[in-house]
């Protein structure tokens, strides 16, 4: 009955792979292995028949693992095939060199699978019905001769498969560049014919272009006997068509002498097509770009001339300076008239402030900030507000708050905005709190909290997001119960937090929002310790 162990750290890697060995046959009993410590003790009691293991793995690598399995008294003859990915070729070497008999190309052909490891199985119970029947030495040393004999061509045609069957062109030349060997997909690419290529010069097999590249880059092989890491090549397909490949080249050894150049070209064609639309595209996007944030600049120009010419002449309206306007309702619509204008200023402002972080043309304008100060300015421009929705503004200072080095108009900016949106999304008799303090790394907190409406968990991770530098540009999104209870100005909120975000992120800081529903909100800005200068009193 034959015993098949199968090591791999990942589970659905080692179901599949165990799944496949055990419908082998009837007979066939697996045992699999996450971890290889554990696999290679229980070797030493068990000696498997065939051994499937992963390359990858993280307390033993698979040639690690196949050198300590041929130090195991019965382990040093057992089949081990080793699993890596096409690209790892330096880890298929790495394992053969540490003894693995073969190794599959992941993702695993199931076909290629069953045939290699059955003939492995094979070889395994002929090794076996051949170690039982050497009883004398001069039979023992007959069979190991013809076992070796077998093994090696068996190896060879095993070998020969391998390279056949690899998506790749490969050929081997020796030091006056004649072809060695050659696989398929080169005969197919080049048009020539398998049989005869051996021992004919490149140059007649692939033309002189192409040997006389290959002619340098294998005399540096054979005279460092390092790896070329590969480079790119152009080569012209049978339709006369260019086609990318990278080709790598490593040294092929006898008695420690180079004595052959082995070429794997892989046609990265597609890829490179590929790399090319994306490069146009992200210059077409960028273009986009900064054609859309010239745009916002000089229109939001434009627009800022009649809109103060509004708030100006609604405000002298409202005032009544050139006399009294004669109807009450005249001097509720000049306060409308000027509300209005003053929101869409505002909301220029974001815009143009955004466009000019888009295009990197944003400069912070830095003074000493008395921190107490600035929040109190802040909370005097809302009051009138809070007191309008019935709320109770509060603001918690910490002792010793330290003096900040940073643009004080965006840093009040940031804070009306986000004050603002608590103050809409909070019902009558709630409460919105401003706090500062002092971290532990010398840095200052500032967090604004409320007892409004709050945000399920995908609302949060949608604010959180629109907080990256990855989507400044987000909207956001706000309960249904909240966006009925709105204004119309609520989706400013996602623009105003985006614009919020950016503006700390440029001071060196980061904010943080938590939220439940229900419960309320509280956006947390963190200023790092390098922009916090002293300690002062309050103000």
């Amino acid at each position: 009955m034959p015993l098949i162990a199968v090591v791999d750290d990942r589970v659905t890697n080692r179901s599949i792979l165990t799944k496949l060995a055990t419908s082998l046959g009837e007979d066939i009993t697996v045992r699999a292995f996450g971890d290889p410590k554990t696999a290679l003790e229980w070797a030493a009691d068990h000696s498997p028949d065939l051994v499937i293991t992963d390359y990858k793995m993280p307390k033993l690598d698979g040639a690690e693992f196949v050198r300590q399995f041929r130090k195991l008294p019965l382990c040093f003859d057992v089949p081990v095939v080793v699993v890596t990915v096409y690209e790892d070729r330096d880890f298929r070497y790495r394992a053969l060199e540490a003894g693995a008999t073969d190794f599959l190309i992941s993702p695993v052909d199931h076909h290629e699978f069953r045939t290699r490891i059955r003939n492995l199985l094979t070889l395994r119970r002929q090794q076996e019905i051949i170690r039982k029947r050497a009883l004398t030495l001069e039979e023992k040393l007959v069979l190991t001769n013809r076992l070796r004999t077998e093994e090696v061509q068996e190896s060879r045609e095993r070998l020969s498969h391998v390279i056949d069957t690899v998506p790749a062109m490969i050929c081997a030349t020796d030091a006056e560049g004649n072809c060695v060997f050659v696989n398929e997909a080169q005969c197919d690419f080049f048009r020539i014919e398998a049989k005869g290529a051996a021992g004919r010069p490149t140059a007649e097999l692939f033309g002189e272009d192409y040997a006389h590249r290959h002619r340098e880059l294998d005399a540096q092989i054979f005279a460092t006997g390092q790896v070329n890491p590969g480079i790119e090549e152009i080569i012209a397909d049978r339709e006369g068509k260019a086609r990318v490949f990278l080709t790598t080249k490593a040294p092929l050894r006898k008695a420690g002498e180079v004595i052959n150049v082995v070429s794997v070209s892989l046609d990265i064609t597609a890829r490179k097509q590929t790399e090319h639309a994306l490069a146009k595209a992200k210059n077409e996007a960028e273009s986009a770009n900064r054609s859309k944030s010239d745009f916002l600049a000089s229109t939001g120009h434009e627009l800022r001339t009649p809109l103060n010419a509004i708030t100006g002449f609604a405000e002298m309206m409202k005032l009544e300076l050139l006399g009294p306007i004669g109807n009450p309702r005249y001097h509720d619509y000049a306060a409308d008239i000027l509300a209005s204008a003053q929101h869409l200023l505002h909301i220029l402002d974001d815009l143009l402030d955004m466009s000019a972080i888009e295009t990197g043309k944003l400069k912070l304008e830095e003074t000493e900030i008395t921190v107490p100060k600035m929040l109190k300015d802040v909370l005097r421009l809302v009051r009138a507000r809070a007191e309008d929705g019935q709320l109770d503004l509060k603001l918690a200072l910490a002792d010793k708050l330290p003096l900040l080095r940073g643009d004080e108009r965006k840093l009040k900016q940031v804070l009306l905005n986000l004050i603002s949106n608590s103050i809409k999304f909070t019902a009558p008799e709630g409460k919105v709190t401003i706090s500062a303090a002092t971290r532990e790394d010398g840095g200052l907190r500032l967090v604004v909290s409320d007892t409004g409406v709050g945000m399920g968990e995908a609302e949060v991770a949608a604010a959180k997001q629109r907080t990256s530098r990855k989507s400044p540009k987000s909207l956001a999104a706000k309960p249904a119960a909240a966006k009925a209870a709105a204004s119309p100005a609520a989706p400013v909120a996602g623009r105003g937090l985006s614009l919020a975000a950016e503006l700390i992120h440029i001071h060196g800081g980061s904010i943080d929002i938590a939220s439940t529903i229900g419960t309320g909100t509280a956006v947390t800005i963190d200023l790092p310790a390098v922009r916090c200068i002293q300690h002062v009193p309050h103000v």
